[in-house]
């Protein structure tokens, strides 16, 4: 396999920095808050939605919204189909990072 072949398997809606870490982040448990998330990230709250909005669309995420007593509380938590796309995004990134072997 070509560093090339590595390559086209990286995929572009994980590649981002902001949503590889958001991926990388819930990859080691099974949810995270938001406020959670955006600390551990140091990005600003609009950022993070952003970014999780695509994960949300594409399926990579699932957001959940509820009250814990009445403060609104939201948890990302990574579908199925993330673990599985991110998985994949490192597994080819490990493979680039061999070089020329």
């Amino acid at each position: 396999m070509t560093l090339g072949d590595s390559r086209a398997k990286l995929d572009d809606l994980v590649h981002s920095p902001v949503r590889f870490t958001i991926m990388a982040a819930l990859s080691t448990v099974d949810d995270a808050t938001y406020q959670v998330l955006k600390e551990e990230l140091a990005v600003s709250y609009a950022l993070l939605s952003k970014h999780a909005a695509i994960l949300e669309e594409h399926e990579l995420i699932e957001i959940k919204k509820s009250f814990l007593g009445k403060k609104p509380q939201t948890v990302f938590r990574l579908t199925r189909k993330g673990r599985k796309a991110f998985k994949e995004h490192v597994t080819a990134l490990e493979e680039i990072l061999k070089g020329l072997v």
